[in-house]
This record gives C-alpha cells, structure tokens and sequence, in this order.
C-alpha cells in the first residue's frame, strides 16, 4: 500500500465506525497561546476535552498535518541524521469524545492493522500503564496477546496528561517488531528495556481523570479517547522498509534531490544525511508558508527561517545553486496537493518567498564570513586560538550563519570553538524565548463559573444580523465570575443572553456596544465577547438603578439594543476588506491571501500575503476597483451552505480559521466571495467611498493596509484637500499648478545645493592647505591633528585634508553634546606600516569609544571628550614605534 491508500484506508476504516471525518486544522494553532505549532492531532480537539466546547459529534477521524520544530516539540537538530524524526509530518488518529472507551479503542487499532493492513500478529507487542489492569486485561482476553508481548511501563512512558492540572490518562502503545531480539530476552522485556528491537507505531490515550491542583485523580464523568499514528512511520513498516525516508512517502523526494545535484542515494552518509533534511525541509516550509506563516525574525516566522536555511546549507553542501529550494516546491507540491490543495492554490507565493529567503541567505553567508574574518583576525592578534562559544551563537541566532560551518572554517584555519559555551548561550536563548512566550501559567479552561453556564444545556442565540434591538431574557448576570442577583449603580458586570443583537469580537470585527435596558436598571455594554460557543456575554457597567439597587434573576424580560451607528459604520468597514482582497488579487497576483484584520466602526486593516511594496500605481488600482465596486451598487448576501460545497462555488477561506460543516458565506457584488461570519451592509453602495491611507510590511512576506470608508474616508480627504489648498495659497498658484511648481522650486533648491557644496569644498581645500602648517614630522613621518567645530562632517573633509598632506597620517576629532568623535586617515603608501583600523581598534577604549574601519580610513565615536589629548599622544607613541 502506498503512504496516500493507508491514509485513505484510515479514514474510510473509521467512518465506517461512526465517525466523522474533520478536516486536518492548520499547523497554525487556532486561538490557543500555549503552542506554537499545531503538534499533535488533538489540538483542534482541545476546547472539547477542556469542557469549553460541546462536540459537534460523539467521535471522529483525522489526518492531521504537524510540525515539530520549536518550543517542547523540537526536533529539528535530528532530522536527517536518524531514521525516524521529522520536522513536518502527518497524525493519523481517532477520537472518542465520551462516546466510546478502551474496549473499542483498543478493538479498533487491532483490527486496523491486522485485517485492514494486514500487519503480522506475531510481530505486534503492546505496553500498558503499569496500574492499568483493565487494558492490560482486554490485550491479554479480547485481543489474545500473550503476555510475553505485553509489557507494564511507569508513569513517564505510558501516562499522558495535556499539563500539570486538568485531563489526563493512561496510555497504550502498539509496537511493531523490527529488528532481531537481543539474545535471552522476550519481547515484553525489550520493551521495558527499550533496546531497540521494536518500534513504536501507535499510542491510544485513554483520557480518563482530571489532575487536581494537588495531584489526585479524579475520574471524569465522560471519559475520552485520543489516539495518534505517524503516517510516515506505519507506512515504512507496511511497506518493509528500515527507515521512514525509504518509504514512497519520501524516497521520491530525496532520490529527485540527489540526481539533481549529481549525486546517488547511499553513496555517503553526507549525501543521504542532506537529501533527507533538504526533503523533511521542503515539506515543512511549504505547508507553513500555506497556512500563513513567512519567514521573520521571531515567533513562528523564526523556525521557518531556520528550516529553510538548514536546507540551504544542504543544499549548498550537495552542489546547490541559491533558487534550487524554490523550484524543488514545484516538484513537491503536486505530490501532496490532492490530499492538501491548499498547497497548491499557494504555489506562486510559496516559491516567491522561498527564493527570495534563499537569496538574503546567500547574502547572509557572505556577511556571517566578513564578520568570523574580522573575529579569526582579533583573535590572531590577541594570539588565541580559541573562539568563545557566545561569539558563534551570536553569529548563528543573529545572523542565521550555521554553527556547523563556521566549525568547519574554524577547523581549516587552525582555530576552535567552545561548544559548552554555545549551549549556555543557547540555553539562555531559550530561556528569554520562553519568558517571552509567556505561556507557561496560560490556563485554557474556562473559568468555574463559565464552565457551570456552559452546562445549563441553554446558549446565547445571534440574533444581530436581522435586529439590532430586541426584547429578551437574563440567562445569567456575573459580577468579578460570580453569579450574582442584585445590582448597584457603577458595578461592572457581564451579562449572558437568551438572545443577542450584540455581535461578540471575531474574526477581525469588533464586538459591538449599546446597552441593555429594563425598567429598574440600564447598562451600558462596552464590549461583547463569545468564551465558548452559545456563550456570548455582554460586558459593561450598571448606568442607572432605580432606588438602592436592583434584583435580577433568571428569565428576567429586557430590551438589548445596539449602537445603531457604531455597527453600521463598523458594516461599511469589514464588507469593503472584502472587496479590498478580490481588488488585491486581480492587481497584485492571486497569491493573495488574507492574513489577519481588525475591523473598527472608525478604520479597516488588512493583513495580506504579499512579498513587496505595493506601488503608487498600485494602491490607485486597487482603490478605483473597490470604488467601481461601491458605485456599482451591488447586493451584498449572506448563504450558509457545507464547506466543500461553498470552496466549489469560489469562496476563499481564512489562513488559520477554524470552520465547522456548515459556513457563513458573504457575497458581495460580482468580484467577492468569502467565509465570514461578521456583520455587513446590505449593497455595496452603502460604504460611500473607499481611501488608503497607509502600507507598510509587518513581517517578511506579510503586508499590512490601512483604510477608511464612509464620512471617515471623506473627511481625511476634505483635510488633505484643504492642506493642499493652503500649499496651493503658499505658492500662489491654483491647486492644478502645486506639482509643477513644487518641482521648479525642488530643481531650484538642487542648484543652490550644489552651489554651496562647491564652495564648502573649496573653503575645506583652503582651510586644509592653511592646516598644514600645524602639521608635524615624527621620524620621517607627517602627523596632522585638528580638532574641528561640532558642526563639522569628519567623513567629507577628511579625505581633503589627506589629499593636502600627501603622505602621511591625518587624526580629525571634534567634540558635540559631551562626546567624541575621532577619524584617522592613512596614506597608501604608509598602510603596509600603519592601519587605520588597527589604530583606532587599539587608542578608542582612551575615549571610551568603540570602532573600526580600513587600513586607509577608520573612525570611533565615545563618550569622554578629555581623553582626545590622550589619543592624540598614543597616537604619536604609536608613530615613534613603527619608524624608528
């Protein structure tokens, strides 16, 4: 069977057991702080095990795209060098979710992989949680395995818990028998010794307790399954391969890697070891950067640009050419796009932006040598041969410039480097990485309080897309998480809904304001928010209160009425980024995805892939489209309708968004269809007019538009027009004349400025020949030091000052706002005696200064002034030395 036949056999073999297939989330968590990537299939499940969220349905089957390159999960150092670790790679698991138990679960996997795959029985082992009597049980009774092919393992290995409180269980792992026994020992004890003889395929988690703060273990009313399977792994043992790279899965990949560098698989460990990584890699950056993620300096953009430069520097190890990453991923993503056809509808920015990386990484190597040149060089002079290890992290995390190169040069030259050194500085690294995730105290649950609402079997219902006031019932009003009865004048409070016309923040819109009203008591909402579905809750404060205070239960009968003119403005702003992205992708390029938005009553930012400045010719493009669009007037509607039938139909989904089987989708006019679940106008008309007023780049590969709409967008242009037209009064000309004469006067104020540099440089040549006389001869050799006027630019006249000298040295130095500046120059024929450089590396610490430069011209800047007399002085030391 091939990799893509066992994932669909998967799959097929689980619905036929009741369970419904989900979609595999993006490798972007959804709304979940405490991972960086999506790392196991459960993810998308978490808000049902926590109890935040009811399942939509009692099991399901998922083939779930992961990664593991960063934070707990981090596997990237061995990739390539061992047989089974991957940055990228698919989870294949089955999920109860208080529908079925370990009977099944266990009865499930077995007959997978025996009647479905038909995997050896004989070769199959399992362990058990050493305190699990019951799987222990069903293995040895139901299933039939001998016990000496059952193994009872401690907490570490067969205990999984989702942290340090909440869910949690023992679990169950099957293992398939891949190399001979070490003499003497059955294959339960090469389990518990782990030597080796048998690899790990699936794990079942039987989630059974929820951990207390104090450690016990109290059994869940519901409990769950959660099962996970590599499909690189299962497909290596069924198709009797040793490593997962030799499976179809990859060994395509990496043999095409290896002939297109000249080279064969299994010629040398190098070539194998850097086709693997370069083929894990490419799968890895392709599906990050179609999920949202472009390389950055930070954060999820930071692991994919270490990914992709560990296999550039593969890539150059084999013979590589800068480019050759970016055309590997036309060859790889039609390999995988029938299974993921995100992939390929990102194909164009995916090589744009793998080619562009590959390109400043080239340009990285070259800076990352300059710089261990001049460290090798300080190095020789100091006469040490060893490098501290901080100095090549440095170069490794700031620069990108791979630890293992720079050992190589280092070993060439005669030099080496402390690895203990680096790690601490690693170490420390991580530490800050970690602190600043700041995710370690997140607590994903609900609070108490929530959490009892949410088992009420009662939900807030939307009503706000037809009514934006409506009459209708208290569920629940909570003061500081406590329910609560009565309430004074000034209390904030939050407020749950049997039906709600305030839209609760999502999906880039604001939640809506107003107010909620009953004859003892008003309260001003100022924020709306949904902390788990049918949970919407209105927060704001008590305005008004007849008498001391007022008493409020459930059911109580209320008016809940929106700001009519906050969300109204609000519609204008979130239907035209709609229009704003079809405008993008007809004048940019259909690489154009929406990456993020914040949509507000007063303006509209869009977040889009896009891996350039946009032009002036451009944005003008852009917004006569959205404006066509507007003045055409066109019905806006909203469709539910199943999500494979609304991709069919050309909808374009969100990167990241999480979405059920049935999707809102918003048409708007003939050029936009989206998912969405916001608030819109009902034609396009209702917007008035579009404007950009800003675009810049957030992050490598990801551009950032602001706009407005509405009286917004034409009061920032009465504002502007008005500026221009006092410009217009400035220059007197009428307002069709200002660029015309704005350009004589720039051409104009050009000549002048090129007047008065002439005479600068003329006054500099005559002030340099009038310096001369100062000049001083130290055996042989000319010395000219000045201390020029605090406005003086050392940089431009120094050369002069030089060319007046001929041969010689020249130290200029001026002293502004309590700090020095000093600039050396040396003459040509002097430099095989004297460098600038050197010089100024050797007398800047007398100023407190630190600097560089070229044997002919260097420069340092400093903080005390008094030691210019000081430098002056080593510097005719330093002259005396060297001609003696």
């Amino acid at each position: 069977m091939t990799g893509a036949e066992i994932r669909n056999a998967f799959i097929t073999y689980f619905k036929s057991k009741g369970h419904k297939e989900v979609r595999s989330s993006s490798l972007v968590p959804h709304n979940d702080p405490t991972i960086l990537f999506t790392n196991a299939g459960m993810n998308q499940f978490k808000d049902v095990f926590l109890g935040n969220e009811a399942a939509a349905y009692p099991c399901a089957v998922t083939a779930q795209k992961v990664l593991r390159a960063g934070g707990k999960h981090n596997d990237l150092e061995n990739v390539g060098r061992t047989d089974r670790h991957h940055t990228f790679f698919e989870m294949l698991g089955n999920f109860s979710f208080g529908d079925y138990f370990k009977k099944e679960a266990i009865r499930y996997a077995w007959e997978f992989l025996t009647e479905v795959l038909r995997l050896d029985t004989d070769k199959l082992a399992v362990s058990v949680y050493e305190k699990d009597e019951e799987s222990f049980g069903l293995w040895r009774q139901d299933i039939g395995i001998p016990e000496e092919r059952i193994a009872r393992l401690g907490e570490k290995d067969n205990f999984w818990s989702m942290g340090d409180t909440g869910p949690c269980g023992p679990c169950s792992e099957i293992h398939y028998h891949l190399r001979p026994l070490v003499e003497g020992r059955t294959p339960r004890e090469s389990l518990e010794a782990d030597d080796g003889s048998f690899l790990e395929v699936w794990n079942l988690v039987f989630m059974q307790y929820n951990r207390g703060a104090q450690g016990r273990l109290n059994p869940l009313p519901k409990p769950s399954i959660d099962t996970g399977m590599g499909l690189e792994r299962i497909a290596s043992v069924v198709q009797g391969k040793v490593t997962n790279y030799d499976s179809d899965l990859l060994y395509g990949l990496t043999r095409h890697i290896a002939q297109g560098a000249g080279h064969r698989l299994h010629e040398s460990e190098e070539v194998d070891v850097s086709c693997r990584v370069i083929a894990d890699h490419i799968r890895a950056c392709v599906f990050l950067i179609a999920d949202g993620v472009a390389p950055a300096n930070e954060g999820r953009g930071y692991v994919l640009r270490r990914v992709l430069r560990r296999a550039a520097r593969h890539g150059k190890e084999l013979g590589y050419s800068p480019g050759f990453f970016s055309d590997l991923a036309a060859y790889f993503i039609p390999l995988m796009a029938p299974a993921y056809p995100e992939i390929a509808e990102a194909q164009d920015l995916v090589q744009i932006l793998l080619k562009r990386e590959e390109q400043r990484f080239a340009a990285t190597l070259t800076q990352g040598m300059k710089i261990l040149d001049e460290l090798l060089e300080q190095q020789k002079q100091a006469g040490s041969k060893d490098i501290h290890g901080a100095e090549i992290f440095k170069l490794y995390d700031t620069y990108g410039f791979p630890p293992d190169l720079a050992e190589d040069i280092l070993i060439d030259r005669g030099y080496a480097y402390s690895k203990p050194q680096f790690e601490q500085a690693m170490t420390e690294q991580r530490r800050r990485a970690k602190a600043a995730q700041n995710t370690r105290g997140i607590d994903l649950r609900l609070d108490k309080a929530y959490q009892n609402l949410t088992e009420q079997n009662q939900e807030s219902r939307f009503v706000g897309y037809e009514r934006l006031e409506v009459e209708t019932e208290i569920l629940a009003i909570l003061q500081e998480g406590n329910l609560t009865q009565e309430i004074h004048q000034g209390d904030l409070v939050e407020v749950w809904l049997k039906e709600t016309p305030f839209y609760a923040e999502g999906g880039g819109q604001v939640g809506d304001r107003g107010e909620i009203e009953q004859g003892d008591f008003l309260i001003q909402v100022a924020e709306t928010q949904s902390l788990a579905p049918g949970l919407s809750i209105a927060k704001g404060q008590v305005a008004q209160v007849i008498g001391q205070g007022a008493k409020v239960s459930k059911g109580e009968p209320v008016i809940a009425r929106v700001d009519a003119q906050r969300r109204r403005a609000t519609e204008r702003n979130h239907t035209a980024t709609h229009l704003l992205q079809a405008a993008l992708r007809q004048v940019v390029g259909e690489h154009v995805k929406q990456a993020g938005s914040l949509v507000t009553p007063e303006k509209l930012r869009f977040d889009f892939s896009h891996y350039a400045p946009l032009t002036p010719v451009q944005i003008q493009d852009i917004e006569e489209l959205v404006n066509k669009a507007i003045r055409a007037n066109e019905p806006v509607s909203a469709q539910i309708m199943g999500y494979d039938q609304a991709l069919r139909t050309g909808a374009m989904a969100i990167f990241g968004e999480k979405y059920g089987d049935s999707v809102r989708v918003i048409t708007a006019g003939k050029s936009s269809k989206e998912f969405c679940g916001g608030c819109h106008v009902s034609a396009t008309g209702n917007i008035g007019m579009f404007k950009i007023v800003g675009e810049e780049a957030i992050s490598a590969g990801v551009r950032r538009i602001e706009a407005l709409t509405g009286r917004a967008g034409l009061a920032w242009t009465q504002r502007r027009l008005g500026q221009l037209e006092q410009i217009a009064s400035q220059l007197k000309v009428g307002l069709d004349q200002v660029e015309p004469r704005f350009a004589q006067l720039l051409a104009q104020l050009k000549e002048k400025e090129k007047g008065l540099e002439a005479a600068q440089k003329e006054l500099s040549r005559l002030q340099a020949g009038k310096a001369l006389e100062r000049a001083q001869e130290i055996n042989g050799v000319k010395l000219l030091a000045l201390k020029l006027a605090e406005e003086a630019n050392l940089k431009q006249v120094g050369p002069e000052y030089l060319a007046q000298l001929g041969s010689g040295l020249v130290m200029l130095s001026k002293e502004q706002a309590g700090k020095a500046s000093v600039m050396l120059l040396v003459s040509k024929d002097l430099t095989d005696h004297l460098q600038a450089g050197k010089l100024i590396a050797e007398l800047a610490p007398l100023i407190q200064a630190r600097g560089g430069g070229k044997p002919e011209f260097a420069q340092c800047g400093g903080g005390d002034p008094a030691g210019l007399e000081e430098f002056k002085a080593g510097l005719i030391s330093k002259l005396k030395e060297v001609f003696k």
